[in-house]
């Protein structure tokens, strides 16, 4: 989200095949941290804004992921994650990024990737600032 209204958004099915729930949300966090990266870098060189807020928030509904990605020690449960997505551990301690908790009915990104009631489902586009067609027209 950049200036109240979403400006990325990705669902995808995951391509690797990860051995608990956990392990899958960091996975997701790890591909999320690249895409912000990566958006925060393209928009400030573009100079659109004048600063954009670090460190980057990223939203996680799995308590789990978010306490792994915030804590030094590794648990048996974390032993089988690629080396490769442990840089998601190194970009929380140098603050490139925050990892943070957040309530499965407050996941903004759930209309895209599962079938909400249309309640729920307006009331987080609008959060989104996704405008429906038939209010422009």
């Amino acid at each position: 989200m950049l200036a109240g209204g979403a400006i990325s958004w990705k669902s995808v099915k995951q391509t690797i095949i990860a051995s608990s729930t956990m392990a899958a949300e960091f996975i997701a966090c790890f591909e999320a941290s690249n895409h912000g990266i990566w958006l925060r870098n393209f928009i400030t060189n573009l100079r659109v804004v004048n600063g954009i807020e670090r460190p980057l928030k990223i939203y996680c509904d799995n308590n789990s992921a978010v306490l792994y990605s915030n804590n030094n020690r590794s648990t048996t449960k974390s032993k089988f994650i690629d080396i490769k997505f442990l840089v998601v551990k190194e970009r929380v301690q140098n603050k490139q990024i925050s990892i943070e908790h957040i309530g499965t009915n407050f996941m903004l990104a759930d209309p895209l990737t599962k079938g909400l009631v249309p309640k729920v489902f307006h009331e987080h586009t609008a959060h989104m600032g996704v405008i429906p067609y038939s209010t422009l027209v």
